[in-house]
């Protein structure tokens, strides 16, 4: 079964991993604002960012997305404006480096398409 904690009951290591009183957290970790609402579900394996990584406008609409292995962004990664506009789009590869990215002004009008070498 996957854990399921707040992040304030969370800490971090000398090595930055996250941990509870139970060791080092592998699951979820919920972040809330300060009216108790969900703002971010921040997934561990061993105290290490890995898996689904999501974040939310106070209002409820997304703010980005993406997935982490051992702590590196990979594969895709999205970020949204508060109106819930398309903010930018990023690719990683499996080491996580960003191979693209594209980004839009609030309008939806596309201000850059980036590849990068690796």
């Amino acid at each position: 079964m996957t854990m399921r904690i707040e992040y304030e009951d969370t800490y971090r290591d000398e090595d930055a991993r996250v941990l509870c009183e139970d060791g080092l957290v592998t699951g979820e970790v919920v972040s809330r604002d300060s009216e108790g609402r969900i703002i971010a579900l921040t997934s561990y394996h061993e105290g290490v960012p890995s898996g689904p990584q999501t974040a939310w406008y106070a209002d409820g609409t997304k703010k980005r997305e993406g997935l982490t292995r051992y702590g590196q962004a990979v594969g895709d990664w999205r970020k949204w404006y508060p109106n819930g506009q398309l903010a930018e789009h990023s690719v990683f590869n499996e080491q996580g480096r960003r191979v693209r990215r594209q980004k839009w002004d609030k309008d939806g009008n596309l201000t850059e398409d980036k590849s990068f070498t690796v």
